[in-house]
């Protein structure tokens, strides 16, 4: 229902008060307040009030006006309607269709809705008409309604919404008193629709004028600050026009004299080399508008600095410059082996790359991923690539970033926009093919500033990267004349839909020998020329250099291998520069030397237990730093049954904790345990170094041999270590990082090596040297794991009596040669 005000000349006869009905219709007004006096316009097209118009006789011409102060307004229920209404006669009624009226009220007096009578098919109500007290005009009325008026008059001339044929009714109706008057007033004012239900709900004529004289100085206020700010646009748009003049009068009196300014010189460069971009003839017309407009500004204007910052950045971009890539696959093989030792086998993999590149000619292949521990050399992997193809390289560092911008770029609009991250790296090396480690992948986060890994999908897939968007510079450049490698420590972080791009190439990490070999070859050369020392004044014997990698050192990598060498290098150096020792003195060091150097050993590893003993097993796990033997321990009591586990550990290893010991519960009569040690028992399981977190489900197999030993009374092997997952049906299923749980076993002095079936493939990871030291076993189900670890404590006479491991061995060996 559409409605709008308006308003005619009163006269005293329109305002004759009428005997009020006890009974009429209502009609429910959604957006006005219709006041005694004033006319109201609207369009009726709901289907109650229409009904309403239909069934009143001709003879009839009241109705009551109710204000709705909030519900559905398309239907309305009673008591969304306010209190006080008006009862209003209906002036005119214009059929617009079947179903729409242009209706005319004009109010007569205040009337109280006592009781709503019916809703269907329309609005009846009883009324109680009010009453207000007649207030004649006076000494007290007079200043009030003057005021009013003049408030009135400033706001007529103030806000153009208001017209003066409103003011001319007023002026000729303040002689009718001041009820008359603050209806009339505020039937005209454009108050909020609250503010006006409340002076139509104020019955007394005096504080209805006070209430309007409030709301007028408000709105005149109002009024005042958005005129002024108007002008104050005006004057700022006139001044703009006048510059633009006068600077097009300018510029056209230089062209006659020939005097060119020093931005039309500008100009002219610019033009000039977006003339030799090589871009369509779209985005070269993109920027000669750019030009001309940088020639309309004013150098003091901000657009004129953005302006001239793309421009300047879109020159910088490498848009056709590249280097000659170098092919030649002996020559890249002897730069990868002079740089790095071992990791054969990704040296294998980044040649094989390098010749499919060489044969097919581009690089529309596969991303290549490079994750490791830290420290194994990934990122100086992917200089020796660039090297080996005589490439520039540069590393692009997104661990941490959580914006998209980084990756996209700012619009220029903003202030201090500016490029990508990846635009910042082609404009830093000035080539458009260059090698980009994009490093820390799987450090990337997230926030409400976008998704940055999501931007990083269009990068690096080949068939969409040739027209790479940046936001800055809103040109499309071409990125697949480049290569990209990616680094991670992990890939549980990185979206599944950005692992699916690459092609993960590990680096698994370095043994002891092969750190040695490290140390000789690269790390002790580099440090003695950063120290000042010559390679004949320092001999470090391979013993000594295996213990600091042993006793100093956690790490799959070497990067703090080459902090503790410097240590020694730099006591060194101060002995040498202290003394002013004669060049030719050789200081050696060797095993007895690196503690005095380095102090107590930081790190202690463990070894494998002397004895075997009921209860204790030996398991293998994996770390960042590499692979560990870990110890399981238990014990139990007497109690209930109950099961205690203690070590800091994760959910899912609790939950492995909780399958082994149900396992070995069903396979009791199997172990020759009774039934009854589970109900009549509590065990207390226990893993060692209980400050340090630990989870995953490997462990599983020593959890059950461990808890199979303590309850079935048969000590574990000292020499064995195993490592596997096993699952309620007592299957063993396969585990990761083999390679160095392997090599920590074989510091440990273990013998015995159990390993999933599934995991008998990646033997061929690790080293042949340090396979030949280890029996390997490899388990389907539990039951394996058990026959090759537990030892049967003999009963002789009723007495237990220490068993004989060696004798145990040889009983297995003839009980394997039999079944044979």
């Amino acid at each position: 229902m559409a409605q709008s005000n308006r308003n005619k000349p009163p006269t005293p006869s329109d305002w004759l008060d009428v005997e009020v009905p006890r009974r009429l219709p209502v009609i429910p007004l959604v957006s006005s307040v219709l006041f005694p006096g004033g006319v109201l316009s609207l369009q009726v097209g709901i289907d109650r009030n229409v009904r309403l118009l239909k069934s009143l006789p001709d003879d009839q011409n009241l109705v009551a006006a109710f204000c709705q102060k909030g519900g559905d307004k398309e239907n309305p229920r009673p008591e969304d309607l306010s209190g006080i209404g008006v009862l209003a006669a209906i002036v005119q009624r214009l059929p617009l269709s079947s179903d729409r009226y242009q209706l005319f009220l004009q109010g007569r007096q205040r009337v109280e809705l006592v009781q709503m009578l019916q809703s269907e098919p329309y609005f009846e109500a009883q009324l109680r008409e009010v009453v207000p007290r007649p207030i004649p005009r006076s000494v007290k009325t007079e200043p009030l309604m003057n005021k009013a008026l003049s408030l009135f008059e400033k706001l007529v001339e103030s806000d153009s919404k208001y017209s003066n044929e409103l003011l001319n009714i007023i002026r000729m109706n303040m002689n009718e008193g001041p009820d008359t008057f603050a209806d009339l007033l505020s039937s005209f004012v454009n108050f909020p629709l609250e503010e006006k239900q409340l002076l139509l709900e104020t019955v007394n004529p005096i504080e209805r004028i006070e209430l309007l004289i409030d709301g007028i100085q408000r709105d005149l206020g109002k009024a005042n600050v958005d005129r002024e700010l108007q002008r104050q646009i005006q004057t700022s748009i006139d001044r703009r026009d006048r510059d633009n003049y006068l600077r097009e009068q300018l510029r056209i009196i230089q062209d006659e004299l020939g005097d060119t300014s020093g931005t039309e010189r500008e100009a002219d460069s610019y033009r000039d080399r977006i003339e030799g971009l090589p871009l369509s003839d779209d985005y070269k017309q993109q920027l000669r508008r750019e030009v001309t407009r940088l020639t309309q500004l004013s150098p003091s204007s901000s657009d004129y600095a953005v302006l001239k910052g793309h421009l300047d950045t879109v020159f910088q971009v490498p848009w056709s410059e590249k280097t000659e890539d170098q092919l030649d696959l002996k020559r890249a093989e002897k730069i990868l082996d002079e740089r790095h030792h071992a990791l054969e086998k990704v040296k294998e993999r980044v040649l094989e790359f390098l010749a499919v590149l060489k044969l097919k000619g581009d690089l529309k292949g596969p991303i290549l991923c490079f994750v490791g521990p830290p420290g194994v050399g990934k990122t100086s992997l992917g200089t020796a690539i660039a090297d080996a193809l005589g490439r520039k390289f540069v590393r692009m560092a997104v661990g941490g970033v959580t914006d998209e911008s980084e990756i996209r770029g700012h619009r220029k609009t903003y202030i201090g926009a500016m490029p990508g991250k990846l635009i910042q790296s082609y404009i830093q090396v000035g080539v458009n093919n260059p090698l980009i480690m994009i490093d820390e992948i799987d450090k990337i986060g997230k926030d409400y500033r976008g998704d940055p890994a999501s931007a990083l999908l269009e990068v690096l897939d080949p068939k969409q990267n040739n027209a790479f968007v940046d936001r800055y510079l809103e040109i499309p450049f071409d990125l697949s004349h480049t290569l990209f490698i990616c680094t991670a420590n992990v890939l549980d972080t990185v979206p599944g839909p950005l692992r699916d791009r690459m092609e993960v190439i590990r680096l698994s990490g370095y043994t002891d020998r092969e750190k040695l070999q490290i140390a000789k070859k690269h790390l002790l050369p580099e440090l003695l020329a950063d120290h000042g020392l010559e390679l004949s004044q320092v001999e470090m014997t391979d013993e000594a250099i295996l213990a600091t990698i042993r006793d100093y050192t956690a790490e799959s990598g070497v990067r703090n291998l080459e902090r503790k060498l410097a240590t020694m290098l730099r006591k060194i150096a101060r002995k040498v520069a202290a003394d002013d020792a004669d060049a030719s003195t050789v200081y050696k060091l060797d095993v007895a030397e690196v503690e005095p150097y380095l102090g107590l050993p930081p790190f202690e590893h463990e070894f494998a237990e002397r004895t075997a003993e009921i209860g204790v097993t030996t398991g293998l796990a994996w770390t960042s730093f590499g692979g560990e033997i870990m110890f399981i321990e238990a014990t139990r009591m007497t109690g209930s049954g109950r099961t205690t586990v203690t070590g800091q550990l994760g959910d899912v290893m609790r939950e492995s904790v909780s399958a082994a010991y149900s396992y070995v519960r069903s396979k009791a009569s199997e172990l020759d345990i009774d039934d009854r040690m589970f109900s009549e028992y509590d065990i207390h399981i226990h893993f060692p170094a209980g400050a340090i977190p630990k989870d995953g489900p490997s462990a599983g197999v020593a959890i059950a041999t461990c808890i199979a030993s303590v309850m079935g009374e048969r000590p574990v092997r000292h020499d064995v270590a195993m490592t596997g997952e096993i699952t309620l049906r007592g299957k063993v299923l396969s585990v990761g990082g083999i390679k160095e749980k392997v090599m920590a076993a074989h510091r440990a002095n273990i013998k015995t090596v159990v390993l999933p079936e599934g995991n008998r493939k990646d033997l061929t990871e690790v080293p042949e040297e340090i396979r030949q030291g280890l029996e390997f076993v490899f388990a389907e189900r539990v039951e394996d794991v058990w026959k090759e670890a537990l030892i049967p404590l003999y009963v002789v006479r009723g007495k237990e009596r220490k068993y004989d491991e060696a004798e145990y061995r040889a009983e297995r060996q003839k009980s394997e040669r039999a079944e044979r």
